[in-house]
C-alpha cells in the first residue's frame, strides 16, 4: 500500500485525501447525526402531543365527574351521614370502594377543604368514586392527575362539602 501511495502524484495524494475526508464526513452526518437530530425533534413532537393530551385528560377529567355526579347515584353502601366530618365520610367512601390502599387523607383535618394524595391508582375506578360522592354532597374543587402507568394515575384532589341548597354542578357552565 505505501508504494502504491508513494507512486501518486502530489495533486493526487491530496485529491484522495479529500475525497477520504468528504467520505468521512459523509458516513458521519448520514450514520450518526442525521439519525440522532430526527430523534430528537420526534421525540419533541411526542413530549409536545402527550402534554396536549394530559391537558385534555385533567380537563375531562373534571367534567366527567361532574357528569357523572348528575347520573349516578351514591355507591351503595357508602352513604355516611351528612353531619358526619369530611374526612370521615370521604375515607368511608374510599373503603366501601375498596380505595383506602390508595388515598392519603391528612391528619387532623377538622372542617373545610379537604385535600388528598391518590397513590398509583385505576383511572376508570377512581371517576366513579368522585362521582359518588357528588352525590354524598361532596364536591371536587380541584384535580390535578399524573399518569401512573397504562390507565393508572396519581395526584391530588381537593374535595369540598356542596354549599347548602346547591344540588346542581356549577350551573351547567363549562
Amino acid at each position: 500500500m505505501s508504494t502504491w501511495w508513494s507512486s501518486l502524484a502530489e495533486r493526487e495524494r491530496r485529491l484522495l485525501l479529500l475525497a477520504a475526508a468528504v467520505l468521512v464526513t459523509g458516513l458521519f452526518y448520514g450514520l450518526l447525526w442525521a439519525p440522532l437530530q430526527r430523534g430528537v425533534v420526534l421525540r419533541g413532537q411526542r413530549v409536545a402531543a402527550l402534554r396536549a393530551d394530559l391537558a385534555w385528560m385533567r380537563g375531562a377529567a373534571v367534567r366527567l365527574v361532574n357528569l357523572r355526579a348528575q347520573a349516578a347515584p351514591p355507591a351503595a353502601g357508602a352513604a355516611v351521614a351528612p353531619d358526619a366530618p369530611l374526612a370521615r365520610q370521604v375515607a368511608d367512601s374510599a373503603r366501601a370502594a375498596g380505595l383506602s390502599t390508595v388515598i392519603e387523607l391528612p391528619a387532623g383535618a377538622a372542617h373545610g377543604p379537604l385535600q388528598i394524595t391518590l397513590r398509583p391508582v385505576s383511572f376508570a375506578t377512581l371517576m366513579p368514586w368522585l362521582a359518588g360522592l357528588r352525590g354524598q354532597g361532596v364536591v371536587v374543587d380541584a384535580l390535578q392527575l399524573d399518569a401512573a402507568g397504562a390507565g393508572r394515575v396519581q395526584g391530588q384532589v381537593t374535595l369540598d362539602r356542596t354549599p347548602a341548597g346547591d344540588g346542581a354542578p356549577d350551573g351547567g357552565a363549562d
